[in-house]
């Protein structure tokens, strides 16, 4: 040995390092939120290290039969089938036959060259007996079947199990291995999306081999050969996507790596993706009719974003940057454009810090033309309707309200609560543009989505992640996503905000998404001008999860703008039905529950019209002239209507005989009612001489038509102008009568 090392001078050799086998290339391996494979990726290497007791013995048997079949009888270095190949090669007069163990391979493959030189066949048996010095054969057999090459870009057992049969390697059949052990010979000859046919001849001789090595029996190799060879070789679904590239991205800032060192270092990626949602958006996205037609065929259609929010654990469970999901690491508008949100915005900007400064769904606001210091916002069609309460605004999707109420909350508190929300603004944001989504630069579908979710989840906000956690190849977690929930708003003023955008779907802008028939709550954004819309939104959510949707140009120049029929309620809803239909095709959607603190109290419809103030309903209003509103404990009216009550005679009634007639004067109870006057005569015959409206407080009624010496008695009928019984209006006890005598 000593020799040896003299004559081919061992000093200048390699000396063995493990590193070299343990810590190649592997791939990273993103999962969904189900702990299911989404997607192998890797940089040169595709390597995914398992451990042997994966591997199943009939698999670790076929590679033995056909490399190495005294494997475990051997120090590193078969002497017996070294002799044999050196008589052949004698005999050939040149390296015919390799004698190499599965050690020495491993050993050629990660320290040496491939050249057949006597000193680096010397080097390779030293280093090999080193190897079995420092590990078990157990050992040795796991880094050889991960390690070694078996074409196709397959590096070790696992990553060629999935690429060319689509299984785990601990799934592999017989017939499998031997194909998979037979390609390493000459992967270039024997793998089988090169040459299928050569490579079941390989596979049949390790089957043989198997059977003579007593691994199988006759029976069981001749059904292996028999078995047909079904090759996935680049069938797979490879795409990354946006949502992959998403969690790739964070993966490296959250490590502080680069892509290349994440796709080498074996990482798993563990995301909070819903693979059936996920694939479904993908479908729609990829479908022009879910879009607004262009109207010019040399145009592109518009492009879009999608965001879905688990509202429990935050997590992001689908995403989509754009309607082309084959590009790597592509603009993804989902969490880079900052677009005009319109009026998306209106519950993160205004009806959300009104409630939280004491506000009601009841509030009455003023919707008509109004100059706030210069700036005079208007509604859709220069449309204005009055008196309306604040879930009419909302509703409706009224701007003149809206700015109205930043107005009196203030920019500044407005800007607080949305900044608790993940709204992001530039220092040149101070207007009250802002309560209609006039940003510097705006913002993105996954701010929004974020938004939307604390108001799902009553009134806390979490950042949303694509990300659950991250783990090294042995299992160790190198990061994991802990939601921090932030209260941003009380729960009680969050339900009332939920139920105000409940009747934006089911009776407002957004009803296109309504039409589903589950309990859902949303709001819808539109911003353009004349010559057609540049931005269309659509946010929604229920208990469990939120949404939002962005459908535009990238660049609005050029004339490329959307056709004024697309608005949020129209594309972006319809795009959210079919989210929202894919997720609950299987089961029940939850509606939302009333928390405590919270009670539903009946409105008076008719104050609320005539007078424009809130007052609660009582035991006679007609349920016709009622609606129910919701109210945090303490906000509700303390008020009970005036108009709807029993009709009360004046108390007050006097009359004086002067020497024109009568002068009669009596003072109305109720500004509500009519009152109506008569005069009876001697006979019991009486007439009505007028009505009356209580709403002055008090009448003065001159009777010239009485007769000289005559007597008469005047009384008063008091009766209510809508109640009505029989038909016929309600009236109250006549008042007492008066009786006078004229002179």
């Amino acid at each position: 040995m000593f020799a040896a090392a003299s004559i081919f001078q061992m000093d200048a050799w390699d000396k063995l390092d493990v590193s070299k086998i343990l810590d190649v290339d592997q791939s990273a391996i993103v999962y969904d939120g189900d702990d299911q494979e989404v997607l192998t990726l890797h940089a040169l290497e595709d390597r995914i290290w398992i451990p042997l007791s994966e591997i199943p013995e009939h698999v670790r048997n076929a590679f033995i039969s056909a490399e190495d079949a005294r494997f475990y009888e051997h120090k590193g270095v078969d002497i017996v089938r070294i002799a044999g190949a050196a008589w052949a090669d004698i005999k050939a007069g040149s390296y015919v036959q390799g004698a190499s163990t599965i050690s020495q391979q491993l050993i050629k493959l990660s320290h040496l060259t491939s050249r057949k030189e006597m000193s680096r066949k010397l080097e390779e048996a030293i280093l090999a007996y080193q190897l079995e010095g420092l590990y078990s054969k157990d050992e040795i057999l796991e880094m050889y079947l991960n390690y070694v090459y078996f074409g196709g870009g397959y590096y070790g057992i696992e990553a060629a199990a999935r690429g060319y049969f689509g299984v785990h390697a601990s799934e592999l059949s017989v017939a499998q291995a031997a194909q998979l052990a037979g390609i390493l010979k000459s992967p270039s000859k024997f793998s089988p999306h090169l040459d299928l046919a050569a490579s079941l001849g390989r596979r049949n001789v390790i089957l043989e081999l198997m059977q003579q090595y007593g691994y199988l029996s006759e029976l069981e190799c001749a059904k292996a050969m028999a078995e047909e060879a079904v090759i996935v070789h680049g069938t797979q679904d490879t795409r990354r996507g946006y949502y992959v590239d998403l969690a790739l991205s964070d993966a490296c800032d959250r490590l502080g790596v680069s892509m290349d060192e994440l796709l080498r270092g074996g990482y798993r990626i563990y995301t909070a993706m819903d693979q059936k949602l996920q694939t479904a958006c993908e479908a729609v996205f990829e479908d022009d009719s879910y879009f607004p037609a262009t109207g010019r065929a040399e145009q592109a259609g518009p492009e879009g974003a999608l965001v879905v929010i688990d509202v429990k654990t935050s997590g992001v469970v689908a995403l989509l940057g754009g309607r082309d999901s084959d590009t790597a690491l592509a603009y993804n508008r989902a969490v880079r454009i900052r677009r005009q949100p319109g009026s998306v915005i209106k519950p993160i900007m205004v009806y959300a810090p009104a409630l939280e400064a004491g506000y009601t769904a009841a509030t009455m606001l003023l919707d008509e033309q109004i100059d706030f210091d210069g700036y005079q916002p208007s509604n859709a069609g220069d449309r204005f309707s009055g008196w309306v309460t604040m879930r009419e605004a909302v509703t409706r999707s009224l701007n003149v309200p809206a700015v109205t109420v930043m107005s009196q909350v203030g920019v500044p508190a407005s800007k607080r609560f949305a900044s608790k929300l993940g709204i992001v603004f530039d220092q040149r944001d101070q207007s009250l543009a802002l309560a209609l989504g006039g940003f510097t630069y705006g913002v993105s579908p996954y701010q929004i989505a974020g938004a939307y979710a604390a108001f799902a989840a009553g009134g806390t906000y979490s950042t949303p992640s694509v990300l659950r956690k991250i783990t090294d190849a042995d299992g160790n977690v190198l990061y994991e996503y802990k939601p921090e929930q932030t209260r941003v708003m009380r729960r009680a003023n969050a339900y009332v905000l939920t139920s105000m955008l409940e009747s934006v779907v089911q009776e407002g802008t957004g009803k296109r998404l309504g039409r589903l028939g589950i309990p859902l709550a949303g709001k819808t954004g539109t911003t353009g001008d004349d010559a057609g819309n540049r931005d269309i939104w659509m946010a929604a959510y229920n208990p469990e999860y939120a949404a939002a949707v962005w459908m535009g140009y990238d660049d609005a120049s050029e004339g490329k703008k959307l056709p004024k029929s697309a608005t949020g309620g129209t594309y972006p809803a319809r795009v959210l039905y079919q989210v929202f239909e894919t997720l609950y095709k299987d089961r029940e959607a939850p509606d939302f529950v009333m928390p405590p603190g919270v009670r539903e109290y009946r409105i008076d419809g008719y104050t609320l019209d005539t007078e424009h103030i809130a007052v609660l309903a009582n035991a006679l209003t007609p349920e016709q002239q009622t609606y129910s509103e919701v109210f945090v404990v303490g906000t509700e009216p303390e008020e009970m209507t005036a108009y709807w009550s029993i009709p009360v005679a004046p108390a007050v009634f006097r009359a004086t005989v002067y020497e024109k007639g009568v002068r009669l004067y009596f003072e109305t109870p109720n500004r509500y009612c009519l009152y109506r006057l008569y005069r009876e005569n001697s006979e019991g015959k009486s007439v009505m001489l007028g009505e009356f409206s209580g709403n002055d407080g008090s009448v003065t009624y001159v009777d010239e038509e009485p007769k000289r010496g005559r007597s008469y008695k005047y009384y008063i009928i008091p009766v209510h102008p809508q109640m009505e019984i029989d038909g016929q209006l309600m009236t109250g006890t006549a008042s007492q009568k008066i009786e006078v005598k004229i002179p």
